[in-house]
């Protein structure tokens, strides 16, 4: 991880993006031109709906949600009370700190802890954002409860998955504290929401109210993302200065000659207009998690009405010819670090026609300013797509799915089977349209669909280890390798909050891999008649069945008790079906 103590004359210096669009550039040049002409940068910083969509309640709903543009400056002036709580909290004798809710809410805090060390006054921090029970259960363990402060972050405070971890960590930490339980638990979620009055109820030892004009994919610079950051020891001033220089830099406090979001924006959105859709985030190992925050942000604010940009993370850089013509490379690193391996690839891959767009911070603390780049990014490219980006269509029929699921479950003890196994061989099972004698004929009749353009979707109902890790990147890489076709991959449930909406809203481009697995050690959540293993299962289960609405190419493979295993009977196959 890089220091993040640095000289504080940095805070100044905005990180320059270094765009390489090759035959793009001139449609870009004029694109941005269009923009400047019709003032739309004044007009961004004054809300204007219209750049966006012309029905009259659309703007008005639009304009409601576009509190994100000056919340650094607000939380300027929290930095006091935060920093206060902090104290109190060390001083009360807390030893670790777990952030729990889903998307929005979490993917700031997974980034602030992957990408700095743990400041010298800082505490531990663990994030939960799955209802896998084997998760759960890991974190159960790895803590001291007593002295652990446990965070639920809920932004509409109705959101299942976090009511569900706070209701199960309340019970456990009740069963060591009694009455005293509430002085561990802190909320951060929006005035007004029904999860205030239970925080209120059960004693909480804080609740931070956030803005109910700050959407969860924008929300990284407010609570939900320095509260956890402040305790982790992250100096969240200094993040917040700088960000409020990238603020100043794209056109905050007037006129500037270059708009450094303006430009990525119009980029990335003329790019997405020309078919280069897919925006593979190259970085260094320290920054690994910086594209799930980005995959939420990008993916769903412009996955929608058949259009989008699909962020392509953890996909290891490779060779042009592993390439079709649908991507654009991002570089995020540092400039102090060489990464010479993925400079040298990006190199190549620039010099054989791909865009390459390379930015390159001073240190972790400029991660405020970037987080700043790109939502205006993503706000300008939505602009260029004219599309909404700040609603989020399609994500409530998942939702809604695993609600029925879970109505079921209550009714009759279980979840209904709907699907027919296609072929079962080795402890394995697979579910799909598509027909094959064994799992190696099937799977090249899955993908036998696949054409230029196209990309695969991992979806990983699983508890996440180092060897699923490397076996589901073995699996994209036998993937690019055979069919050229961009991979993506994501834990279940997270994605769901995450690029979901892309994947019902965006294109009809994705094929779509669904792995479940059994839960023997299931975890049974207090005062509910189900369990994590279950709610989990009906939430992969309302997803697969809300992609099938949409007529996606699915392919669900149950591996069975042992997904490691599982997984390593798939890959053999996979090799088999060449």
């Amino acid at each position: 991880m890089a220091n993040q103590n640095q000289p504080a004359n940095t805070a100044a210096v905005v990180p320059a993006a270094t765009l390489h669009l090759g035959r793009y550039q001139a449609d870009i040049d004029a694109k941005l031109q269009e923009f400047n002409v019709k003032n739309f940068t004044e007009g961004f910083w004054n809300k204007e709906a219209s750049l966006w969509v012309q029905d009259a309640q659309a703007q008005q709903n639009l304009r409601s949600f576009m509190g994100w543009l000056r919340v650094a400056e607000t939380m300027l002036e929290a930095v006091p009370e935060i920093e206060q709580f902090v104290q109190e909290a060390k001083q009360a004798g807390f030893k670790h700190v777990v952030v729990m809710g889903m998307g929005g809410s979490t993917m700031a805090p997974i980034v602030f802890k992957s990408s700095f060390e743990q400041g010298p006054n800082g505490l531990p921090m663990s994030v939960l954002d799955t209802t896998d029970p084997g998760t759960v259960r890991q974190i159960e363990e790895s803590v001291p409860l007593a002295d652990t402060l446990f965070i639920v972050a809920s932004k509409s405070g109705t959101t299942a998955e976090p009511l569900a971890f706070g209701d199960y960590f309340y019970d456990r930490v009740r069963q060591l504290k009694g009455d005293k339980v509430g002085e561990n638990f802190v909320a951060i979620t929006d005035p007004g929401s029904k999860f205030v009055e239970q925080a209120t109820r059960e004693g909480y030892r804080r609740i931070f109210l956030n803005f109910a004009e700050v959407g969860g994919r924008f929300s990284a610079l407010s609570y939900f993302g320095l509260v956890p950051a402040a305790l982790y020891g992250i100096n969240i001033r200094e993040v917040l200065e700088r960000s409020v220089a990238m603020m100043q830099a794209c056109g905050s406090n007037g006129p500037v000659e270059q708009n450094p979001g303006l430009e990525l924006g119009v980029a990335l959105g003329v790019l997405a207009q020309q078919g280069r859709d897919k925006l593979t985030l190259i970085v260094p190992e320290s920054l690994s998690d910086l594209g799930l925050w980005l995959e939420q942000l990008i993916a769903e604010s412009t996955g929608k009405e058949g259009k989008g940009i699909l962020p392509v993370a953890g996909e290891p850089a490779g060779e042009p010819e592993l390439y079709g013509h649908d991507r654009v490379f991002v570089y995020v690193g540092y400039r102090n670090q060489p990464d010479q391996e993925n400079r040298q690839k990006l190199e190549r891959l620039e010099q054989a026609g791909h865009p390459v767009i390379t930015i390159l911070m001073n240190d972790p603390l400029d991660l405020g300013q970037e987080f700043f780049r790109w939502e205006v990014a993503t706000a300008v490219a939505s602009a260029v797509l004219e599309i909404n980006p700040f609603d989020q269509p399609n994500v409530q029929e998942s939702k809604t799915a695993t609600d029925r699921l879970m109505k079921v479950v209550q009714e009759q003890g279980k979840l209904p089977q709907t699907e027919e196994p296609k072929v079962q061989e080795q402890g394995v099972t697979y579910y799909t349209k598509v027909s094959g004698g064994n799992a190696a004929e099937l799977l090249k009749a899955f993908f036998g669909q696949a054409k230029a353009g196209d990309f695969l979707n991992i979806q990983a109902y699983l508890t996440e280890t180092p060897g699923l890790n490397e076996s589901l990147q073995q699996l994209r890489a036998q993937v690019q390798q055979q069919h050229h076709i961009a991979t993506t991959s994501g834990y279940g449930p997270r994605f769901l909050h995450s690029t979901g909406q892309y994947h019902k809203g965006g294109p009809d481009t994705g094929l779509f891999i669904q792995f479940t697995v059994d839960h023997p050690q299931d975890l049974q959540l207090p005062g509910r008649s189900y369990t994590f293993g279950t709610f989990k299962n009906a939430q992969a289960q309302g997803d697969l069945e809300a992609l099938q609405n949409y007529n996606r190419r699915t392919l669900r493979i149950h591996l069975g008790n042992d997904a490691e295993q599982g997984l390593h009977t798939v890959l053999a196959a996979l090799g088999a079906a060449k």
